[in-house]
């Protein structure tokens, strides 16, 4: 399809700082991988694009590089900004005095773990469970914002606590997300050279979704581009929703203007909704400016039930009736991949679950970002060698391995002794399947690209058992998993430069996530932001679910809107608005509902 007008100035327009407003369905990534291209083949060196998701990273990458000679592919470097920001810790740490081969930390549970020890350290009093998760919080707050202990003044016990909290981590030399930007920061801003470096190389910056930016990341924007003006913002402030995490959409409306001056574009024109849904959507928020560009009408409706077993079935019911006759708004024959059910809150698709279950309805959580967990002890224990395989120093992942083994463990050399201690006093692991773990191990240590090699070590084992078919068929399922996650990795790899460490990272940042997006993809708000579907149901809308009940005041109402507005567009022919008259509750007891304002609003 030719560009519009308006989006073959944006893509001309190359030399310079520029600010594009893009409205749902306006063609954003398509405008922003052409300008990419253009630029790519009329100027010399390279160009870094950042954006918020592994998805839309992927996306914007083979895009361009469908519009490119294969030789211009090492040209374009597209990231998460997290993604980006590890990579010059790693690469540059050494320059704020960090150790090598730094290892992130992602899970809570684990983060947990490290800060009772820091308590303990510490010969205080271990909390509850509940004033420790808050401690946590508290601890990632502070990070958020770029204060570390030595920038708290009469902390007292919890400047203690945090300190501690930040020694183990080095100690067992991790970082958690939050360091990630810190570090990063302060690399660009200790090292002045390595911003100018970056900026030789890249002569183009580009942020994608830069509504979603917040002002730790934008400082980070700013460190990186002293005296830099080709820098792109896309994005737009009707979509800004993750304001709980500091995100603010003025940063790119206002920061950017003032800071770096930009040519202003803006685009208008949807061409992905039907004229009833943008209709709706303007309704939600008047200040969007989206136009309609197809002539069809398209179908938007409102639906009330007795309650969400009565939704759950109407919903099923209307999906059988779109697969087997279709929609007149609809050219082809619509699959279960076209649709998606969208909810304010996860809870909210219980009685969906039961209903397409029963039926038989393919459904997964299509865009959820969080990481699989195998399902074996033994692909766990497989799990927590390859960190210390990667990193030595890890005690953290060391004791638990020997939790799982029921074992103690040495004070120093874990590297060592995993390689070689076959000692296992719980009854719950297969001492086969164990010892073919330390061999897949050594072989991992020996050369780090024969992971296929070692997951085939532990296969042969397993497939070798004659009992407990079950075991067999779940360990064969987690080795799959780790197959996959693999396999991904080297498509983004070159034979020789492939690392151990560089994997596991690639693997807490999601970048390896193999998730199944067959079937109804079922979407918190959220989780929906940047995707489009024929028809999509968006449930539980009453007042308390959508609105949500946390809103309290005028910017959480404005988010709240943004939310809103998201999910009407994310439907391209036919939306539907279903809520339940009476909701069950956790203790038993029914409750009346009160429709959402929002299906006033739109005055359907």
């Amino acid at each position: 399809m030719k560009l519009t007008d308006s989006q073959q100035m944006i893509v001309d327009y190359i030399e310079g700082p520029i600010l594009v407003t893009a409205g749902p369905g306006s063609g954003k990534t398509r405008v922003l991988t052409n300008r990419i291209s253009n630029i790519l083949e009329v100027k010399k060196g390279k160009v870094l694009a950042l954006t918020f998701s592994n998805k839309a990273a992927e996306e914007i990458s083979e895009r361009v590089k469908n519009q490119l000679s294969v030789e211009s592919h090492n040209r374009i470097k597209v990231e998460t900004i997290h993604s980006f920001c590890l990579d010059l810790v790693l690469n540059r740490g050494n320059q704020i005095g960090l150790d090598s081969g730094l290892t992130v930390i992602e899970d809570t549970n684990d983060k947990l773990e490290i800060l009772k020890r820091a308590y303990l350290n510490s010969k205080l009093i271990l909390p509850e469970d509940k004033i420790l998760n808050q401690a946590l919080r508290e601890i990632e707050k502070y990070k958020k914002n770029f204060l570390y202990p030595e920038d708290i003044k009469n902390g007292g016990e919890f400047k203690d606590i945090f300190e501690t909290y930040n020694n183990l981590l080095k100690s067992n030399r991790m970082i958690d997300f939050d360091d990630i930007l810190y570090y990063s920061y302060r690399i660009l801003i200790e090292s002045p050279s390595v911003a100018k470096n970056y900026t030789r190389v890249y002569k183009y910056i580009l942020i994608d979704e830069a509504q979603d930016l917040n002002k730790t990341q934008y400082r980070i924007i700013r460190a990186l581009t002293p005296n830099f003006n080709n820098l792109m913002m896309v994005g737009d402030s009707a979509q800004s929703i993750y304001g709980f995490n500091g995100s603010d959409s003025k940063i790119m409306t206002e920061y950017f203007v003032n800071d770096y001056n930009p040519k202003k574009f803006s685009l208008v024109e949807n061409f992905r909704s039907t004229s009833k849904i943008i209709k709706a959507a303007s309704k939600i928020q008047p200040n969007s400016k989206s136009l309609s560009v197809y002539p069809l009408e398209g179908e938007l409706q409102a639906h009330a039930f007795e309650d969400e077993i009565e939704e759950a079935k109407w919903i099923a019911e209307k999906i059988e009736c779109l697969l087997k006759n279709g929609s007149k708004w609809v050219e082809n024959e619509i699959q279960l991949e076209d649709i998606a059910i969208i909810a304010r809150n996860r809870y909210l698709f219980s009685k969906l679950e039961e209903e397409f279950s029963e039926k038989k309805i393919d459904f997964s959580f299509g865009g959820s970002n969080s990481t699989i967990e195998c399902e074996t002890i033994e692909m766990k224990i497989f799990e927590l060698g390859i960190r210390i395989l990667v990193n030595p120093f890890d005690d953290l992942h060391y004791r638990q391995l020997n939790q799982c083994l029921s074992r103690k463990g040495k004070e120093k050399d874990f590297l060592e002794d995993i390689l070689i201690n076959e000692e296992v006093n719980s009854n719950q692991i297969d001492k086969e399947v164990f010892i073919s773990i330390i061999k897949a191990w050594n072989t991992l240590h020996e050369n780090q690209e024969n992971f296929i090699k070692s997951l085939n070590i532990i296969s042969d084992v397993v497939f070798d058992k004659e009992d407990n078919e079950e075991f067999k068929f779940l360990i064969q399922g987690d080795i799959e998993l780790w197959k996959e996650r693999w396999n991904k990795y080297v498509k983004q790899s070159v034979k020789g430069d492939r690392s151990l460490s560089y994997f596991r990272n690639q693997i807490s940042l999601g970048k390896l996530n193999t998730n199944s997006n067959s079937g109804v993809s079922l979407l918190t708000v959220h989780m929906s932001k940047g995707l489009e579907f024929e028809v999509v149901f968006i449930i539980g809308m009453v007042d308390g679910t959508f609105p949500d009940y946390r809103v309290k005041n005028s910017e959480q109402e404005k988010e709240e809107l943004n939310n809103m507005f998201v999910a009407l567009t994310r439907a391209k022919r036919e939306c539907y608005l279903t809520y339940p008259m009476e909701k069950l509750m956790p203790w038993g007891s029914s409750k009346k509902q009160i429709k959402s304002k929002y299906i006033d609003i739109i005055d359907i």
